[in-house]
Protein backbone atom coordinates (compact mmCIF):
# COMPACT_ATOMS: atom_id res chain seq x y z
CA UNK A 1 0.00 0.00 0.00
CA UNK A 2 1.62 3.42 -0.94
CA UNK A 3 -0.38 6.82 0.07
CA UNK A 4 -1.63 6.66 -3.54
CA UNK A 5 -3.71 4.09 -2.91
CA UNK A 6 -5.15 6.13 0.19
CA UNK A 7 -8.49 7.30 -0.82
CA UNK A 8 -10.07 8.06 2.24
CA UNK A 9 -9.38 7.65 6.53
CA UNK A 10 -12.02 6.63 8.76
CA UNK A 11 -12.97 8.27 12.21
CA UNK A 12 -14.74 6.24 14.70
CA UNK A 13 -17.07 7.33 16.92
CA UNK A 14 -19.97 7.64 19.28
CA UNK A 15 -21.74 10.66 18.16
CA UNK A 16 -21.74 11.85 14.31
CA UNK A 17 -22.93 15.33 14.94
CA UNK A 18 -20.35 15.86 17.67
CA UNK A 19 -16.97 14.28 15.75
CA UNK A 20 -18.17 16.75 13.08
CA UNK A 21 -17.86 19.59 14.73
CA UNK A 22 -14.92 18.38 16.70
CA UNK A 23 -12.98 18.40 12.95
CA UNK A 24 -14.54 20.88 11.48
CA UNK A 25 -12.35 23.33 13.21
CA UNK A 26 -8.93 21.36 11.51
CA UNK A 27 -10.87 21.65 8.07
CA UNK A 28 -11.87 24.78 8.15
CA UNK A 29 -15.26 26.88 8.16
CA UNK A 30 -16.22 26.00 4.67
CA UNK A 31 -16.21 22.02 5.49
CA UNK A 32 -19.45 20.94 4.92
CA UNK A 33 -19.92 17.46 5.77
CA UNK A 34 -23.25 15.28 3.74
CA UNK A 35 -24.63 12.36 4.79
CA UNK A 36 -23.05 8.98 2.53
CA UNK A 37 -24.11 5.53 2.16
CA UNK A 38 -23.53 3.21 5.07
CA UNK A 39 -20.70 0.97 5.53
CA UNK A 40 -22.00 -2.64 5.18
CA UNK A 41 -18.89 -3.90 5.87
CA UNK A 42 -18.21 -1.92 9.49
CA UNK A 43 -21.68 -1.46 10.61
CA UNK A 44 -21.58 1.80 10.06
CA UNK A 45 -23.91 4.83 9.06
CA UNK A 46 -21.17 7.72 7.43
CA UNK A 47 -20.79 11.29 6.96
CA UNK A 48 -18.15 12.57 4.62
CA UNK A 49 -16.17 15.43 3.60
CA UNK A 50 -13.75 16.17 1.09
CA UNK A 51 -10.64 17.55 2.30
CA UNK A 52 -7.69 19.32 0.77
CA UNK A 53 -5.33 16.73 0.33
CA UNK A 54 -2.39 17.16 2.76
CA UNK A 55 -4.31 18.90 5.47
CA UNK A 56 -3.85 17.86 9.04
CA UNK A 57 -6.66 16.33 10.75
CA UNK A 58 -6.15 14.66 14.57
CA UNK A 59 -2.39 13.72 13.45
CA UNK A 60 -3.01 12.36 10.49
CA UNK A 61 -2.28 13.77 6.81
CA UNK A 62 -5.93 13.81 4.99
CA UNK A 63 -5.38 11.99 1.26
CA UNK A 64 -8.63 13.66 0.09
CA UNK A 65 -11.81 12.12 2.03
CA UNK A 66 -12.79 11.95 5.78
CA UNK A 67 -15.45 9.81 6.67
CA UNK A 68 -17.00 9.49 10.11
CA UNK A 69 -18.27 6.36 11.16
CA UNK A 70 -20.90 5.89 13.77
CA UNK A 71 -21.76 2.14 14.55
CA UNK A 72 -25.60 1.14 13.36
CA UNK A 73 -25.23 -2.51 14.50
CA UNK A 74 -23.07 -4.53 16.88
CA UNK A 75 -20.40 -5.12 13.68
CA UNK A 76 -17.18 -4.23 13.28
CA UNK A 77 -16.93 -0.86 14.51
CA UNK A 78 -18.72 -1.43 17.59
CA UNK A 79 -16.44 -3.57 18.63
CA UNK A 80 -13.42 -1.03 17.21
CA UNK A 81 -15.22 1.27 19.89
CA UNK A 82 -15.67 -1.12 22.63
CA UNK A 83 -11.73 -2.09 22.40
CA UNK A 84 -9.93 0.92 21.32
CA UNK A 85 -12.27 4.26 21.85
CA UNK A 86 -12.72 6.69 19.43
CA UNK A 87 -10.25 7.40 16.80
CA UNK A 88 -8.89 6.47 12.93
CA UNK A 89 -10.44 2.57 12.63
CA UNK A 90 -10.40 2.76 8.50
CA UNK A 91 -8.53 3.29 5.14
CA UNK A 92 -10.18 3.12 1.81
CA UNK A 93 -7.43 2.51 -0.67
CA UNK A 94 -8.54 2.98 -4.72
CA UNK A 95 -9.22 -0.05 -6.46
CA UNK A 96 -7.08 -2.55 -8.06
CA UNK A 97 -6.70 -3.32 -11.82
CA UNK A 98 -7.37 -6.77 -10.88
CA UNK A 99 -10.57 -6.21 -7.91
CA UNK A 100 -13.01 -8.59 -7.46
CA UNK A 101 -16.65 -7.86 -6.58
CA UNK A 102 -17.12 -11.05 -4.73
CA UNK A 103 -17.49 -10.51 -0.83
CA UNK A 104 -17.87 -6.81 -1.92
CA UNK A 105 -20.71 -4.58 -0.23
CA UNK A 106 -22.00 -1.21 -0.66
CA UNK A 107 -20.20 1.65 1.44
CA UNK A 108 -19.64 5.41 1.34
CA UNK A 109 -18.13 5.47 -1.80
CA UNK A 110 -19.28 2.16 -3.29
CA UNK A 111 -18.97 -1.51 -3.23
CA UNK A 112 -15.87 -1.87 -1.23
CA UNK A 113 -14.32 -5.27 0.18
CA UNK A 114 -12.41 -5.76 3.38
CA UNK A 115 -8.65 -6.84 3.07
CA UNK A 116 -7.96 -8.94 5.89
CA UNK A 117 -10.71 -10.36 8.67
CA UNK A 118 -7.31 -9.68 11.13
CA UNK A 119 -7.06 -5.92 10.84
CA UNK A 120 -3.72 -4.92 12.88
CA UNK A 121 -4.47 -2.70 15.90
CA UNK A 122 -8.09 -2.74 15.13
CA UNK A 123 -7.83 -0.63 11.74
CA UNK A 124 -9.58 -1.94 9.17
CA UNK A 125 -8.23 -1.65 5.30
CA UNK A 126 -11.16 -1.11 2.56
CA UNK A 127 -10.42 -2.14 -1.01
CA UNK A 128 -12.96 -0.04 -3.22
CA UNK A 129 -14.47 -1.87 -6.50
CA UNK A 130 -13.65 -0.26 -9.75
CA UNK A 131 -17.40 0.17 -11.40
CA UNK A 132 -18.23 -1.43 -14.43
CA UNK A 133 -20.57 -0.52 -16.75
CA UNK A 134 -23.24 -3.65 -17.45
CA UNK A 135 -24.85 -4.10 -21.13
Amino acid sequence: MTDDDVVALGWATVDLERAATDHRASLGPAASFASASRSELLGARCLAVHTIPGTSVAGRTMPGWLVLLEPDTEGRLAGYLARYGEGWAATWLAPSPSGTTRNARPGPFGLERLMSEKALHGAFRLRLVAATIES
